[in-house]
């Protein structure tokens, strides 16, 4: 693949990451999610003040515009993905960290976005099964347990963390350049994940945190 289509799939994907369905569905109905609620487009607080007939929506599309352009491009590089090298696994990386990226700071809304959690965990299973079945559990059985969602999305990057030092480190006792690439760059993600959180860390330390669906049914 050249360099330049690489660019223009990088690209592409910050601009699919970019598509506000948190906000479009407000706008649908008449309002600015950025202006109710915690004033955030994501899919939770879409069902917040929407109801789950729009938030279940959006959670869904905010899945797929991560997992479909990433299996795309896992597809277009070819091959198995813990064989990747450095070069491939660069550019698939940078296909997630766009789409990520751009949910959380889209273009369309002055850079304001949502939490990531949604468009993050399309991504992860599109890049390996394995990290987002078990990123998706810890994060439905911390949610069963606490009905906390910003607590479940942090938990859930801890598994993916962990999920994937297995799948590209420990599962075969050697870690390469492009394995390393992906611990980082997911690193990174969760780190992004959790400072997006930083104003429901500190709601969950005084107690003042919302449950899930708390609000309008």
């Amino acid at each position: 693949m050249r360099m330049a289509e690489n660019v223009i799939y990088v690209l592409a994907a910050y601009l699919i990451g970019s598509v506000p369905f948190g906000y479009l569905a407000g706008r649908l109905n008449g309002i600015d999610l950025r202006e109710h609620g915690s004033c955030n487009i994501g899919a939770t607080n879409t069902v917040r003040v929407l109801g789950k007939k729009w938030g279940i929506p959006v959670f869904i599309l905010d899945f797929l515009k991560g997992f479909g352009p990433l299996l795309y491009m896992r597809c277009h590089l070819g091959g198995e993905v813990t064989q990747f090298d450095a070069c491939r696994m660069g550019w698939l990386l940078a296909v997630l960290f766009a789409l990520v990226l751009g949910h959380t700071f889209t273009c369309f809304l002055k850079f304001r976005g949502g939490k990531g959690v949604a468009t993050t965990a399309g991504c992860l299973v599109a890049l390996s099964p394995i990290i987002g079945l078990w990123t998706v559990l810890t994060w439905i059985g911390c949610m069963v347990l606490t009905r906390y969602v910003s607590l479940s999305s942090m938990m859930a990057g801890v598994a993916m963390m962990v999920s994937a030092a297995w799948v590209f480190w420990w599962q075969d006792g050697s870690c390469s350049v492009a394995d390393m690439m992906v611990l980082g760059l997911l690193m990174l993600v969760f780190v992004l994940v959790v400072v997006k959180h930083r104003s429901n860390i500190v709601r969950l330390c005084r107690g003042t945190e919302p449950k899930a669906f708390s609000s309008k049914k």
